[in-house]
């Protein structure tokens, strides 16, 4: 149960916090002393190895209108709200690596703690965002 309210506060905002249980709050600080942010931030250059060595299931949270001025190549869009609803297009083996990645960087870091919590075990995001890769003039798919 407690798991729950993490991620509903992970998806819903910090604003949620103020309504939780101390005991919630301080399992949510639990969870959060455990991700380490360095172990899944890649930079965009790091982002395009990853890419083409471990052939990632590429997660877009972004919003419609933003995808629909270019994408990763091969990337699924499930914008971050749909996320939980929409979890039986994600890959079913909890090894498989996964790349999360929005217009920034910060959507994304949502995304990917979500699906760390979720028992996914290589989740990366990307760090910068789709701007991020953009700026390196890295492959980009239009619709």
């Amino acid at each position: 149960m407690r798991k729950g309210w993490i991620l509903l506060v992970l998806l819903g905002g910090l604003g949620l916090a103020q309504e939780m249980s101390p005991a919630s709050l301080q399992e949510m600080g639990n969870f959060i002393k455990k991700t380490n942010p360095a172990s899944y931030l890649l930079y965009a250059a790091e982002a395009k190895d990853f890419v083409e060595v471990f052939e990632p299931f590429i997660l877009d949270v972004r919003t419609a209108e933003e995808r629909s001025r270019g994408f990763l190549p091969g990337s699924v869009h499930i914008h971050i709200s749909q996320l939980p609803d929409r979890l039986g297009e994600l890959p079913k083996d909890k090894d498989k690596p996964i790349l999360v990645y929005c217009g920034t960087g910060h959507v994304s870091a949502v995304a990917a703690a979500y699906l760390r919590a979720l028992g996914y075990r290589e989740v990366k995001n990307l760090n910068g965002g789709f701007r991020a890769w953009l700026e390196l003039g890295l492959p980009v798919q239009r619709p």
